[in-house]
C-alpha cells in the first residue's frame, strides 16, 4: 500500500527582476537560512528578467554549502536568464543543482 505525506517544511523562493550586483546581497541573506537547514531549496525564476555573473555565483555558492544536503531547484527560468544557466552548464557541473522548465507562470 502507497503511503502519501505533505511536507510544509521547504517554502519556494520566489525571485523577480533582475538578480545582479544591486540584488546579490539581498537573494544570499534569503537563502542562507535554507541552506543552513539543508533539503531541497526551491527557486521559482518565473519572474526574473536578467541574472548577471553575481547571481549565478551565489547560486554556486549555495549549491556547494548545501554539498550532500539538499539541491537547488531552478523552476520556471527562461529567455536570457535559462540561456545564462544553460550556456554555463552549472547543472551539469554541481550535481545537486536542477532546472526545471515550465512557462506556466513565465508573464508573456
Amino acid at each position: 500500500m502507497a503511503s502519501v505525506s505533505v511536507s510544509t517544511g521547504n517554502p519556494v523562493v520566489c525571485l523577480s527582476g533582475e538578480i545582479d550586483m544591486a540584488t546579490a546581497e539581498a537573494l544570499r541573506a534569503s537563502l542562507e537560512p535554507w541552506i543552513r537547514a539543508g533539503g531541497p531549496v526551491v527557486m521559482d525564476f518565473s519572474a526574473v528578467s536578467f541574472m548577471g555573473s553575481t547571481g549565478l555565483r551565489i547560486l554556486i555558492e549555495a549549491a556547494r554549502a548545501l554539498d550532500e544536503r539538499g539541491c537547488i531547484i531552478i523552476h520556471g527560468a527562461h529567455g536570457a536568464t535559462s540561456t545564462v544557466l544553460r550556456m554555463t552548464k552549472v547543472d551539469e557541473a554541481l550535481e545537486n543543482v536542477h532546472f526545471i522548465e515550465c512557462d506556466v507562470l513565465v508573464a508573456s
